[in-house]
């Protein structure tokens, strides 16, 4: 997760000298997903034997960066790129299994902030292109299935809305708490099943809906 911020800070710097503003953020992240949890679900049904059952995939970290261009309108236009991690991990005599599951979204964003109205308050409307990539680890090694490492990818489009307050220091810079709404409609990860359950249509479909919800803090350089 540092590098990943690390790499965000590194990526948005040379921007800066032309930006209007450029912002790096963390979030908790809650992550909802039909489709994977009842492939999880179907796992543990199926395997009564477990003391500790395999948790959903839910609770995550987030880590962004923004860049707004240079506008005297009050809405401005920005790209973004976004890094999410969630982990489920369970503990059994002789099976401890994890799931690592990573998200990377690159998006076009609208800022919208209007200081004679709304004060400090402002809102960003982010359309993305998602990516995942799941692995499964299994007594600390990666799973193998059909003589291959265990993994699959997902791709699908992202809309999110951020709302958030900013809170200025003695120049331009501050920070700002903010929450975060997203939903993915599609999204296309055929061998999540397999990587999870070590089957294939049998629990869960190809695709799945995503919705999520952060809560995080902004750092803005202006």
């Amino acid at each position: 997760m540092k590098v990943i911020i690390v790499s965000i800070v590194l990526f948005f710097m040379p921007l800066n000298l032309i930006a209007q503003e450029v912002k790096i953020d963390a979030s908790y992240n809650y992550l909802f997903a039909n489709q994977w949890d009842k492939a999880i679900q179907n796992y543990n049904f199926s395997r009564p034997f477990l003391s500790e059952k395999q948790p959903l995939l839910m609770h995550g970290l987030t880590s962004s960066g923004t860049y707004i261009f240079k506008s005297p309108k009050r809405l401005k236009h920005g790209i973004n790129i976004s890094y999410s991690y969630f982990n489920s991990s369970s503990e059994n005599e002789n099976l401890d299994v994890k799931l690592h599951l990573n998200f990377l979204k690159m998006g076009y964003l609208l800022h919208y902030e209007c200081q004679e109205k709304l004060k400090n308050l402002y809102a960003d409307f982010i359309f993305s292109a998602t990516t995942s990539a799941l692995f499964r680890n299994v007594n600390g090694n990666p799973f193998t299935y059909d003589e291959e490492k265990s993994k699959a990818f997902g791709i699908g489009g992202d809309i999110s809305v951020k709302m958030a307050y900013f809170m200025k220091f003695k120049n331009k810079n501050g920070l700002s708490p903010f929450v975060l709404i997203a939903c993915t409609p599609y999204f296309y990860s055929p061998n999540t099943e397999a990587v999870i359950n070590q089957t294939k249509g049998l629990a869960s479909k190809s695709s799945t809906a995503i919705f999520s919800a952060q809560m995080g803090m902004a750092f803005h350089i202006k």
